[in-house]
């Protein structure tokens, strides 16, 4: 396993969904200033948004894996393949991305310390669970748009810690 590179992901990630809603706004003001008439041209940027968006989540579906693949070799609660595979599972996946984001934050602070790996940064569980949490929290009408935008926060500041912790983990497997 090689280090995370921390470019690639945060922004592939962020700059997919970033570049998605970007569309979907794009599309929306075209539509309300074409008023009553159709214009097929405006679906062009809102068909542009699901290129980027499956290519955002395979990505962080990429990153998941790779940070339960790289403590394998401790304490992990499950598999790289069960942590991307069960987050596609319908309603199981409201339950199991607090395994997939909250318990790699546990079990990875569990195998830091397992390890007594120096200079590896300690994973703010906290964080995943909250994290977990205004993810589902995100389905309430009207209030959801401002738990997602507060949720994306969240996320890159999980992620990057997380990428960090990866490649501290890689890091100290190239040295041994």
């Amino acid at each position: 396993m090689k280090e995370l590179s921390k470019p690639f992901y945060l922004g592939s990630i962020f700059g997919s969904f970033g570049l998605g809603i970007l569309m979907v706004l794009i599309g929306a003001v075209a539509m309300a200033a074409s008023g009553d008439e159709p214009n097929p041209a405006i679906l062009i940027f809102f068909c542009m948004m699901y290129p980027l968006m499956i290519y955002g989540i395979v990505i962080l579906m990429i990153l998941v894996y790779k940070m339960w693949d790289a403590i394998q070799d401790g304490p992990a609660r499950t598999t790289p393949g069960k942590a991307v595979g069960f987050l596609f599972i319908p309603f199981f996946g409201l339950y199991w991305i607090f395994q997939a984001y909250w318990g790699w934050a546990v079990d990875y602070n569990t195998y830091v310390q397992e390890k007594a790996l120096q200079g590896a940064p300690k994973m703010p569980e906290g964080l995943a669970l909250t994290l977990c949490i205004l993810t589902l929290a995100a389905i309430v009408p009207v209030i959801g748009v401002l738990i997602s935008l507060a949720n994306i926060v969240l996320m890159a500041i999980f992620l990057n810690k997380a990428i960090d912790g990866v490649n501290t983990i890689v890091r100290s497997k190239m040295a041994a």
